[in-house]
């Protein structure tokens, strides 16, 4: 007993301390986020920052990011998420309140439980934030079925404008079916009772009072003591708009980062085996990741699921170790490692985007659950909530019609639904040529990384220049990496649609999509093209070794034929 607890003191010890990292990374997260910054740094999208760049999920930057926000401007709840006496949870909590009475809230979130702060700003008159949580659904579904619903689902993804994920298209079928044949039980069962609030949660307990007078005079001297750990708030952040050091500076945030994570891994794997929050005094381990180490318990499983399956094959962790293989990626990788296949999955992962690595493991995934008759869905709970009531609905119309059918004929239904009232609307607006741009990229944007939808066709070569108005001349763009990244000059498309493009981006990273969708890292003496590139152009190039693929006509809207702008110019 004593050694579990003494496992949970260390591991409560490096979740506090990821805190203070964490805030130093969302702060430079707060400033790269501003105006086209980010777009400079070539993303039209946050999520896609974060997994291809920053190699983490994006619920984990976006928490790092809340925290950050929740604490700027409150110079008393920074110092005490860098001590480690309010945790980063803790802080989300009461960022919609905090700055009526900083040192009041702040002494609150250090002795009070989530649950009890939540209560809390609910009395200031506050709502707080949103808990994010995603839910899995797994149904019974022949193959024949599962056509059926794929090629619903492919028709709400068209109806959206395409590009849209999964679970969105998801919630269109649902809607759609509750819309027609949805009573006032059913909506009343997606939003909740009139409190706003579900049985068993904080609105039952009394809210606190934060109390009105300063931090105790001990507390206020511990925080006045914590220069070391500020410096790591200040040291390094750059104080210019320069995406490329704001980026630079997240990525050493990272490192210091990544110690905590593998110490936070290891510690929880032996603290979940021996059920420890238990001994600990919680009732389940959700509430113990909450209130004790201030985590996301959904993050906190993922990392321990990730840590088993690292022990079990140690190429995954070695590759993590050396670099190789980001934790996005690592994510992916693990879901379908054997002894057998993690080498070769390794490196396909390596040299390709985190995007394409996930939608071959969905694949991979679809066609496991196909064989077995089932189909597999998640989206966050408020879709899936909305989703399980259009189910309900769907059964009870069965049954009036003298039928039971289970959830996935019930899924069915509402799928067919959703064809018959949408199918006469399908694309009828889009010209013939453009509708061979969309299904071949599947009505996203085409730009390596990128997980936007496809707004824009961008010829390849400018029409302006004699570029022909013919499918392999051109490819579907989101708006911010056509508009800002091709037009104005910080990234550049050779090539031929559907066969082979280059993508050269102004940091002089080159990938190349072969044929409709395989993207692989460029620039390597595996790619011809790209060691051509290199080789002519090293000198100029951002990045020490990375080659550039010159542009052969220039940039539109008056940018310089070279395609350098300086980030002054282009904000």
């Amino acid at each position: 007993m004593d050694g579990i607890r003494e496992t949970g003191r260390a591991l409560v010890r490096a979740a506090r301390a990821q805190g203070a990292v964490d805030l130093a990374f969302g702060e430079a997260l707060l400033r790269l986020f501003v105006g086209r910054r980010l777009l400079e740094a070539g993303y039209a999208a946050r999520r896609d920052y974060a997994r291809e760049r920053l190699g983490i999920p994006a619920r984990t930057m976006y928490d790092a990011f809340d925290l950050a926000r929740a604490c700027r401007g409150c110079r008393i709840l920074q110092k005490a998420v860098l001590a480690g006496l309010v945790s980063p949870c803790h802080a989300r909590t009461i960022a919609p309140v905090v700055a009526s009475n900083e040192a009041a809230w702040t002494a609150l979130a250090m002795t009070a439980t989530v649950r009890e702060l939540r209560a809390a700003v609910r009395a200031a008159g506050k709502e707080p934030p949103e808990e994010y949580d995603t839910e899995s659904l797994r149904v019974r579904m022949a193959p024949a079925q599962q056509d059926r619903f794929d090629a619903a689902l492919k028709l709400a993804d068209e109806t959206l404008g395409g590009g849209a994920p999964r679970w969105q298209c998801l919630e269109a079928l649902a809607q759609e079916y509750l819309s027609e044949h949805g009573t006032e039980s059913d909506v009343e069962g997606v939003r909740g009772p009139e409190s706003g609030e579900t049985p068993g949660t904080d609105a039952e307990l009394p809210p606190p009072e934060p109390p009105s007078m300063p931090l105790p005079e001990a507390i206020a001297r511990h925080l006045a003591v914590i220069d070391e750990a500020e410096a790591l708030f200040k040291e390094g952040a750059p104080e210019t708009a320069d995406p490329k050091e704001l980026d630079a500076f997240a990525l050493r945030l990272l490192k210091a980062r990544k110690e905590h994570d593998t110490v936070v891994g290891e510690l929880g794997r032996r603290f979940v085996d021996a059920r420890g929050w238990l001994a600990a005094g919680c009732a389940t381990l959700d509430e113990y990741c909450t209130e004790r180490l201030g985590m996301s318990p959904r993050l906190f499983r993922q990392r321990v699921w990730l840590e088993r399956k690292m022990f079990a094959h140690p190429p995954l962790r070695e590759a993590v170790a050396s670099e190789r293989l980001t934790y996005s990626k690592a994510l992916l990788v693990a879901r379908d490692a054997t002894p057998e296949t993690i080498g070769g999955l390794i490196e396909r992962a390596v040299g390709t985007t985190w995007h394409q690595t996930a939608r071959e493991a969905t694949e991979r995934d679809d066609l496991r659950n196909r064989a077995r008759g089932v189909k597999r869905l998640w989206g966050p709970v408020d879709v899936m909530t909305t989703v399980a009531a259009a189910i309900r609905c769907a059964q009870r119309r069965a049954r009036a019609e003298g039928r039971e059918i289970g959830r996935g004929a019930a899924l069915l239904d509402i799928a067919d639904h959703f064809a018959s009232v949408w199918a006469r609307h399908r694309l009828r607006r889009s010209p013939k040529a453009r509708l061979e741009v969309l299904r071949r990229s599947n009505g996203r944007c085409q730009v390596p990384g990128c997980s936007m939808p496809g707004r824009h066709v961008h010829h390849i070569r400018y029409r302006s220049r004699g570029g022909a108005r013919e499918p392999w001349n051109e490819t579907l763009l989101c708006v911010g990496h056509h508009l800002h990244g091709i037009h104005g000059g910080h990234l550049t498309v050779t090539g031929r649609a559907g066969e082979r493009l280059v993508w050269t981006f102004r940091n002089g990273e080159i990938w190349v999509t072969e044929g409709d969708d395989d993207v692989r890292r460029g620039g390597g003496p595996a790619d011809p093209v790209g060691t051509a590139a290199g080789g002519a152009a090293a000198a100029g190039a951002d990045t020490a070794g990375a080659g550039r693929v010159s542009e052969p006509e220039p940039p539109v809207y008056g940018r310089r034929a070279t395609g350098e702008v300086s980030i002054a110019a282009a904000a």
